[in-house]
């Protein structure tokens, strides 16, 4: 039976024209230190710091759901029933750990169903961002705007709109993968599902289920003979290649399956989602802080964290001081500084401690 995985994802943000990381990570802090922030469902709390020249922080997603199921074997092989109530001061709780640096605005963060997704970052960090931005419109709308007339005032707010243009984005960061380093991790395929609106090429080795209309979907099934992806390769890359060849059409490709790590994967030509490794559930609660969540910076998952930013400078770029980029002084600043490398483990998982594995067929989806 398969545990959840914690993955470990690299994101990068941009910033409006005109908005400073220092302006930013300020009222980044001043988020951290305010009350908890709903975002859809959630309620959420986050935490940060500098250390080492990274910002590193913790976001806690909180549920007001009192109970959960847990199912035990009893003596005559039946499944019983359990059920788990929090105590009365317990709050659901789950926790996404991030790092970045400052000055290149990239880094990494952990996520798993129920902890801080791509939006909920999104949400925080751009209220953080939007905060900076309508701050620093006012005050420049306040300075050009003394002494003019109320139309004088409306064009000077659409210039200096125009002067903080852009808006604020948190995405995955993706690395360009074709076809051939996609197969080159795979082991065999099984079925293909092909969406398109010119129908499917003709390819000898591909077994057609249902008749092939316009904007159809299609299932393939390979032969056992070709499952192999060395059987695969040639026969495949004729199949893109005369799907692709049509003029004045947009095509996407994507392969769903399972990873070497036995995970559920994908894979787009052009454009996968960078990861990291990944912990084992149990064992990254295990690593998080014991006692209060203010320890989150001596806990050894961020340790793991921190490490994978300082150990791919090309990727994240080289880590200098705050001062670099004109940090605000802040409270924390005046605490000691933790050591993130005192507490690392070996927990964190790559692709590579899983290569020799027996893993099943992998299933394919290609949208063209």
């Amino acid at each position: 039976m398969a545990g959840t995985k914690v993955k470990v994802s690299g994101f990068e943000m941009q910033f409006s024209d005109g908005i400073e990381m220092n302006d930013f990570y300020q009222e980044l802090e001043l988020i951290s230190r305010n009350q908890d922030i709903n975002v859809g469902a959630y309620s959420t709390r986050v935490y940060t710091r500098i250390v080492d020249g990274l910002a590193v922080g913790l976001i806690l997603t909180f549920k007001d759901d009192r109970k959960k199921l847990a199912t035990e074997q009893d003596g005559s092989g039946k499944l019983k029933v359990n059920r788990i109530e929090l105590k009365k001061n317990q709050t659901s709780t789950e926790a996404s750990l991030f790092c970045f640096n400052p000055l290149t605005k990239c880094g990494v963060f952990t996520h798993y169903a129920g902890a801080a997704s791509v939006s909920v970052y999104t949400s925080i960090f751009g209220q953080a961002h939007r905060n900076v931005k309508d701050r620093l419109v006012n005050q420049r709308v306040d300075e050009y705007s003394r002494g003019r007339s109320r139309g004088d005032i409306k064009r000077i707010k659409h210039r200096v709109q125009a002067d903080f243009g852009g808006s604020f984005s948190f995405k995955y960061i993706y690395q360009e993968k074709d076809l051939s380093q996609i197969l080159d991790n795979l082991k065999s395929l099984s079925e293909v599902e092909v969406i398109t609106e010119l129908g499917i090429p003709e390819e000898p080795v591909f077994r057609h289920l249902g008749a092939v209309t316009k904007k159809t979907t299609q299932t393939i099934s390979f032969l056992d003979q070709f499952k192999s992806i060395e059987n695969l390769k040639g026969h495949l890359s004729n199949f893109i290649h005369a799907a692709f060849s049509q003029k004045n059409k947009k095509y996407a490709l994507r392969l769903i399956g399972s990873s070497l790590s036995g995970q559920r994967a994908q894979y787009w030509i052009g454009e996968n989602i960078e990861e990291y490794g990944f912990f084992e559930y149990d064992d990254y609660i295990d690593e998080l802080p014991d006692d209060v969540w203010d320890n989150y910076l001596s806990c050894a998952a961020l340790a793991n964290l921190s490490n994978v930013l300082k150990g791919k400078s090309e990727t994240f770029g080289l880590l200098k001081p705050a001062d670099t980029w004109d940090k605000y002084q802040s409270i924390s600043d005046l605490s000691p500084e933790p050591d993130l490398t005192s507490s690392k483990s070996k927990s964190l998982k790559s692709i590579e401690d899983f290569k020799d594995d027996n893993l099943p067929p992998l299933q394919i989806e290609m949208c063209l």
